[in-house]
């Protein structure tokens, strides 16, 4: 990996959100060919990863990971019980936002934005890889390879922006949200779902919590410093979900398995049928052996700590001011 540049490098001092200091956090997770941390701000909680990569290096590790030609990325099963959930997502939408343009920051293979297509909606998404730009011909969408700060979209054009477990991985958040006010309508609505480092998964699970996720996820948020950075930039929370299907479980199960000692997010990569995870036979059987232990206690716990108020993610509704 190459060595951080000195813009990147002076992005490491003060917390963008109150300016307090960084201090250390977690040391040695071993990613994309790199070595990584995740540092705590003193004052707010905020977390961040380190080294802070430029947009460059950015880039350049989504593409590589960007599956151009394959629209599954778990087993088939898997893949359906991820669309009825994201089913759930677009109706939690339409809660809080009447129908009508809608763009999905981060939106991978425009999975959320089709099935949005098919509610009425005028989908529009951003995503890294050039490579989706050909995709969204295919599928007849419009989605975009860019992101807030270099495609300008014209002044409350949208009626909602979403961005589903992306905005950790945004280097200037603020730029953001302050791009989003701009292009929301009034009352238009945010949603921003993020893993809450402040969780209880979070906290028993330390540096192997499958949710911190370097280089990828650039900024740990908790709830309250994400309600605070949304209120700085005039939006209302109008709801909070603390308990997501999709991610909460899962996180508590790899986290465990990551504790154990397994090769960090082992069975992730199984269940993404990477090939390689695919011949760690022993450590799987392992892992499979564990399973009717692990996997209700993982439901279990996800549960409660949701209840508490301390979900392993937090998804945020949130209208711009009128």
């Amino acid at each position: 990996m190459s060595k951080p540049s000195k813009k990147t490098k002076s992005a490491q001092g003060r917390c963008f959100l109150c300016g307090g200091s960084f201090e250390s956090g977690f040391k040695g997770m071993a990613a994309e060919g790199g070595i990584y941390g995740v540092e705590f701000c003193g004052s707010c909680g905020l977390g961040k990863t380190t080294p802070f990569l430029d947009e460059k290096e950015l880039k350049r590790i989504y593409s590589s990971t960007y599956r151009e030609n394959d629209s599954t990325r778990f087993f088939s099963p898997i893949e359906k019980i991820v669309k009825v959930i994201r089913v759930e997502r677009c109706k939690r939408v339409e809660r809080y936002a009447k129908k009508g343009k809608i763009l999905d920051v981060g939106c991978g293979r425009g999975d959320f934005l089709a099935l949005m297509k098919e509610r009425g909606w005028t989908p529009t998404g951003l995503e890294l890889d050039s490579r989706i730009e050909g995709h969204g011909r295919k599928v007849g969408m419009d989605l975009r390879c860019g992101s807030l700060d270099t495609i300008k979209f014209p002044d409350a054009h949208f009626d909602a922006v979403t961005f589903w477990h992306v905005f950790e991985h945004l280097r200037n958040p603020d730029a953001a949200l302050k791009e989003c006010a701009r292009i929301l309508k009034p009352g238009g609505l945010l949603v921003v779902a993020v893993p809450n480092a402040g969780s209880l998964q979070a906290k028993m699970t330390g540096k192997s919590w499958f949710h911190l996720d370097p280089p990828f996820h650039l900024y740990h948020y908790s709830l309250k410093n994400l309600l605070t950075l949304l209120g700085k930039y005039g939006f209302k929370s109008e709801g909070v979900k603390h308990f997501s299907f999709e991610y909460n479980p899962y996180g508590y199960l790899q986290s465990v398995f990551n504790s154990l000692g397994f090769r960090s997010n082992l069975f992730y990569d199984f269940l993404r049928s990477k090939s390689e995870a695919k011949k760690a036979y022993l450590s799987l059987a392992m892992m499979f052996a564990l399973m009717p232990i692990a996997l209700p206690a993982s439901m279990l716990l996800s549960v409660f700590e949701a209840i508490a108020g301390y979900g392993g993610t937090i998804e945020i509704y949130a209208k711009k001011s009128s």
